[in-house]
């Protein structure tokens, strides 16, 4: 399944992925006119691309399947297109353009598009009677590398009550009885590009220089100020993880409400997740190869933030969460029956759940093995170099062998490479005690997944009033592990902090017995 699956992906994806590679986006500039009663949008894009090889003839764009192309244009030449929806990516399709001649190498072309209509499908849009959402994938999105330059004017009309958020800089904000239109414009060398117009409760703080504004809806209006606290609090962990803020202002806008005792760490999640996007500087649009890469490094900071901002027991609790998930998809849905790194040779443009958590998971894994410091240490690097550009999981290798000297390549290999997983689980913990201080546990650690490879993880002893925490190398196949402590131990955990990804997590805390000397 995952093969056949694989190779249409690779025959229908093979002429977007050329595409990519044949020509340089050198500008990208969109004006969008959205009408929020009539769920309708209008916009004019005007792009230049380079050509990276001789001879290039055709260049391929992402658009929503709802729109309707009027013109392609280069200069006062009106250019032929193809349009073709995409199989398995709903609200999606391909429009190719042709050139009039072949572009040369190096050769630069102006291309103007115009088209309208109503945002459709699950990906990139969702219009109901609380709003419009609208993401990079209901605009143009050309196939190839990053921009230079990238330019967005929103404008966006709505009824009284209605309010509008961008990514960009509110210009200007006219009223009259029926409607009101927010002006927004982005410029950044990105190239994301997301409106959402609805219903919020609206909260903006300065925190250490930086401007928040957070946008809750109807559902979420009553936890207004514990989400702005909640907000400055992210930041915080931002800083102290990755230092200086590369912005001065952050906005999020949060709907969906969860139950209570999970609010909290929703928010944050969310919260984190988009933050770290905005700290790359919104690159995850950036060229087919690279998004599910940047969606599960966004995934792994909000494991982190949660961590930082509501404890260590709600991280664990997120990431066994992710790891429920994990399993769940491992024989449903694209990206799940193939490894990672074969899938990621399809160039698909979306990130599928499984490919995004297994990902993230095995850089959580990184992340313990390399110790904390180090970790952020190539995070920041990667930051210093790619923020803004297109980079991918082959760059973050680099940068990391570089910063550590380990073999980063061969470590994801490794979890990504095959679609093997852990399945641990702890039998027969017996502690005994060898003197009034020496107490030896024993316990069988059973593997009844199929991965075999060597792997560093935690052993936490629990006694009465103690602790003791052991690092272990398991090797994927069953062993019996024997650790001394200088307390009795009532209970063994294996991986406490959830660093490992086993699909059996629940298996990994057993009560010990106890055995006395004779």
């Amino acid at each position: 399944m995952g093969w056949v699956a694989r190779q249409k992906r690779e025959y229908f994806f093979a002429s977007l992925a050329q595409s990519g590679t044949q020509v340089e986006v050198k500008k990208y500039g969109i004006n969008v006119n959205c009408i929020v009663r009539k769920e309708q949008l209008q916009a004019t894009t005007v792009v230049t691309l380079r050509a990276l090889i001789p001879n290039v003839t055709k260049h391929c764009f992402v658009l929503n399947s709802g729109l309707t192309v009027s013109s392609i244009s280069q200069e006062e030449t009106r250019l032929a297109f193809r349009e073709r929806e995409f199989s398995d990516v709903i609200g999606l399709k391909a429009v190719w353009v042709y050139f009039p001649t072949p572009l040369r190498e190096n050769d630069e072309a102006q291309l103007t598009f115009v088209y309208s209509g109503r945002p459709v499908g699950k990906t990139g849009v969702q219009a109901d009677d609380t709003g419009t959402r609208l993401s990079r994938k209901s605009a143009w999105y050309p196939v190839g590398a990053g921009f230079d330059t990238f330019t967005a004017r929103i404008t966006c009309v709505t009824c009284p009550d209605f309010v509008s958020v961008s990514d960009g800089e509110l210009i200007c904000l006219t009223e009259s009885d029926d409607r009101v239109v927010h002006v927004w414009e982005v410029k950044e060398p990105i190239s994301g590009l997301s409106l959402t117009s609805g219903k919020f409760e609206m909260a903006c703080r300065i925190h250490r220089g930086v401007k928040l504004e957070l946008y809750l809806g109807q559902a979420l209006k009553d936890t207004i100020e514990p989400g702005i606290g909640l907000f400055c609090d992210v930041l915080d962990a931002y800083i102290d993880m990755l230092g200086k803020p590369p912005v001065g202002r952050f906005t999020s806008v949060l709907r969906r409400r969860y139950p209570s005792d999970e609010q909290e760490v929703r928010i944050v999640t969310a919260l984190g997740h988009e933050m770290a996007h905005v700290w790359w500087g919104s690159p995850i649009s950036v060229g087919f190869g690279h998004t599910w890469f940047h969606e599960s490094l966004a995934r792994t900071m909000a494991y982190e933030t949660v961590g930082r901002v509501l404890g260590r027991d709600a991280e664990t609790q997120l990431v066994h969460e992710e790891i429920d998930r994990w399993a769940t998809d491992a024989r449903l849905g694209p990206g799940a029956g193939e490894s990672v790194l074969l899938w990621a040779k399809s160039r698909a443009p979306y990130a599928p759940r499984p490919v995004c958590i297994r990902t993230a998971l095995a850089l959580r894994l990184l992340r313990h093995t390399l110790g904390e410091d180090m970790f952020f240490e190539i995070l920041r690097r990667h930051l210093s170099i790619y923020r803004a550009k297109p980079s991918g999981l082959r760059d973050f290798v680099m940068v990391a062998e570089r910063a550590s000297g380990m073999n980063v390549e061969g470590f994801m290999k490794q979890w990504l490479g095959n679609t093997a997983g852990f399945a641990y689980q702890i039998k027969s913990a017996v502690c005994s005690g060898k003197s009034k201080d020496r107490f030896v546990t024993r316990f069988d650690l059973i593997n009844t997944g199929d991965a075999h490879s060597p792997v560093k993880a935690d052993v936490l002893l629990v006694g009465d009033d103690t602790e003791t925490c052991e690092q272990v190398t398991i090797t994927g196949r069953n062993q019996v592990l024997f650790i001394v402590t200088s307390h009795p131990v009532n209970s063994v955990v294996l991986d406490p902090g959830a660093y490992l990804p086993n699909s059996s997590w629940r298996n990994c805390r057993v009560a010990t017995e106890s055995k006395t000397p004779r």
